[in-house]
């Protein structure tokens, strides 16, 4: 009797199982075939056009469709929009080379890989500018899910990835959109953006209430770090996307150099993170004078026009003196 008990148990547990399979193969079918379904880039950039002053658009249409060349663009966050006048540094550089301020607003390095990806695959840039701060981001880029192809989106370069699951369907979401738009709604496209400087204005200048609101916050910061062990692990995922977009880079013989956009309270004379870079590039550090004059400040993060004018100066000639290096550099190698 135990026996046959125990076969009339083992034979419905089996029963339910296959059911549960069963009922769970159908909810992933259509998403298996969502993701199976080409991911449109175009899609992505004007589905995400209410963030960030819809520069994900105009990145696309500027890399896509503006035949304008670029021969040094500006890769990171809202500190590059807002550091960077790709106009002003033109024109120091007597109109001899394309700038192209490709800033995207917050922080993560996987997002800033997708650019660099998008960004080789449609221009020969001779120089890229990569954004770095205090310290390396932990997170995914909220708007990475949404910009991502789907081999990008499923495939984590590490297993130390606390957004997979989220940003996999956020994905799925933007997918299901696109499906939507395409043969239900029948969307059409904005008309294309040529415009070709994405530098972003403001003359506001920080209150001190803000100011020192920000030095406030970071010595906080300061107080509250996680031990050198964890730090170690959490960084495993920004490390592993920069060095994928270092990867890009020089396997297509492209020079880079890292800049440091600190906000304006954390009084870090360097990067927690400068030994990193330095393995792979120069770090460019802004004069203590620029960040230490309250004027420059649109607020507790970003400069103002005033501040950004300065920053371009600055750049500019350092410009001048990285790519003569790397002409110099490429003369000797054909000699």
């Amino acid at each position: 009797m135990l026996r046959l008990s125990s076969f009339i148990f083992n034979s419905d547990m089996k029963e339910v199982i296959q059911k549960i399979a069963f009922f769970f193969g159908l909810l992933a079918l259509p998403v298996a075939l969502l993701f199976a379904l080409p991911y449109s880039t175009e899609f992505a950039r004007h589905f995400i056009k209410d963030d960030c002053y819809n520069h994900g658009a105009w990145i696309f249409d500027r890399l896509t469709k503006n035949t304008t060349p670029i021969d040094v663009a500006f890769i990171g966050s809202s500190h590059t929009i807002h550091s960077f006048q790709e106009k002003k540094m033109e024109s120091l550089l007597n109109n001899r080379f394309h700038l192209a301020n490709l800033g995207y607003c917050r922080f993560g390095r996987n997002l800033e890989y997708l650019f660099v990806k998008e960004l080789l695959a449609n221009k020969k840039p001779r120089l890229v500018i990569i954004e770095v701060h205090e310290d390396e981001p932990k997170n995914s880029h909220d708007i990475f899910p949404y910009l991502a192809g789907t081999k990008d989106l499923l495939v984590s370069p590490t297993l130390i990835n606390r957004d997979y699951f989220s940003d996999v369907f956020k994905g799925a979401s933007a997918r299901l959109e696109q499906f939507k738009s395409q043969f239900i709604f029948q969307e059409k496209y904005p008309n294309t953006d040529l415009n070709s400087y994405g530098y972003g204005e403001s003359n506001r200048i920080a209150t001190e209430q803000e100011l020192q609101k920000n030095s406030q916050g970071w010595r906080k910061w300061a107080k509250r770090r996680n031990s050198p062990e964890i730090e170690q692990i959490q960084l495993k995922y920004p490390y592993s996307y920069l060095l994928k977009t270092i990867k890009l880079l020089k396997s297509k013989n492209i020079p880079f150099v890292f800049v440091y956009l600190p906000e304006s309270g954390s009084k870090f004379k360097n990067p927690l993170r400068m030994d990193f870079y330095e393995r792979y590039a120069q770090v460019l550090i802004l004069p203590d004078s620029i960040l230490d004059d309250p004027a420059n400040w649109m607020d507790d993060m970003h400069f103002n026009d005033n501040g950004a004018a300065q920053v371009s100066e600055w750049m500019a000639q350092k410009l001048t003196e990285i790519i003569r290096l790397d002409l110099d550099c490429l003369q000797e190698n054909k000699n």
